[in-house]
């Protein structure tokens, strides 16, 4: 057995149920410990979703389903409408009363994760992106950040196979995971992305753990999402008591609301019509009119940034 690693980054590949080394073996990666095996799909993306009988109630397993199920018809939307190469980020966006309308598809997208990584120096960083979606973050930073490496897991095998399709930087990797039970070993990654997926997962206090589990101590963790109020309190003392430090959170509520206005007839154009939008995928985009954009405008539920670092004196 040895240290499965991606090419040029330090982020290591483990057994996402025992965190045990993985040994690789014809097109799978085994784990002697659970005696389990993961294939190596097409491109050498691993897929670490192997099924343990017990590790998932049915109800969880059952959301985890809804998820993927819900990710895989955006995809085979977006083919059907012509839009599917254009269309690398799944998110809010941001605009500011300033900005026109955007001036390309991704424009606000790419806004958002801009305002995510203000302040922050990620020259030379190793980076997790937990629900990496369709890539389009992994690929701005590689493009404009000077990382030295992205890693990008999703729970969803479409937005995987569409990120290695597209993928045309050789730091960038790709993986389909759990962000529960991240098979990333223990204090590799200098940073840990995630935005817009943390309130789909049945135990976000299990992800909380996994990503203080694979920070270097002294790393970030760079946090954006849409959740209720007292989700985000709950959150944010509970990621206090494992031993991060709180130097960020910005309400952007406001600026993300004008984006998903500005946006709204892209969002449209990608599903063809009102008559074959998903109502799962619609409202879960926030477009106008849906509950999820009616509770942000009431105040019931908040956009906020927030960057945590694990501090230095905590280790695995």
């Amino acid at each position: 057995m040895h240290m499965i690693r991606w090419p040029v980054t330090g982020i290591v590949l483990v057994c996402p149920f025992c965190k045990s080394k993985l040994e690789a073996a014809d097109r799978k990666l085994l784990c002697r410990e659970c005696a389990v095996s993961y294939f190596i799909g097409d491109g050498g993306v691993p897929c670490m979703l192997a099924e343990l009988q017990g590790q998932d109630s049915r109800m969880t397993a059952a959301l985890k389903k809804d998820v993927m199920e819900m990710f895989t018809a955006y995809n085979r939307s977006l083919d059907e409408s012509g839009l599917s190469r254009f269309s690398t980020f799944i998110n809010w966006g941001f605009a500011s009363e300033i900005n026109h309308a955007p001036a390309s598809v991704n424009r606000n997208s790419i806004r958002l994760l801009q305002e995510c990584l203000d302040g922050l120096n990620l020259e030379g960083a190793n980076i997790l992106e937990v629900a990496c979606g369709r890539g389009g973050s992994v690929r701005e930073l590689c493009r404009s950040y000077g990382v030295r490496s992205v890693v990008g897991l999703d729970l969803t095998e479409a937005n995987i196979a569409f990120c290695q399709l597209t993928n045309r930087y050789p730091k960038a990797y790709f993986c389909v995971g759990d962000a529960e039970r991240l098979p990333i070993g223990s204090s590799c990654c200098d940073i840990v992305l995630n935005m817009e997926a943390s309130d789909l997962y049945p135990s976000i206090k299990s992800f909380y753990d996994e990503v203080f589990r694979v920070l270097k101590p002294g790393g970030i963790f760079i946090y954006a999402d849409d959740l209720p109020t007292r989700k985000f309190d709950d959150g944010e003392r509970y990621l206090l008591e494992l031993g991060f430090e709180l130097l960020i959170s910005r309400d952007i509520t406001g600026e993300v609301l004008l984006s998903s206005d500005q946006v709204q007839m892209n969002r449209l154009a990608a599903f063809g019509s009102k008559n074959q939008v998903d109502t799962t995928i619609w409202h879960t985009m926030g477009v106008p009119g849906t509950l999820l954009y009616d509770e942000m405008k009431s105040g019931e539920r908040k956009y906020k940034i927030m960057h945590f670092r694990k501090q230095a004196h905590h280790d695995e």
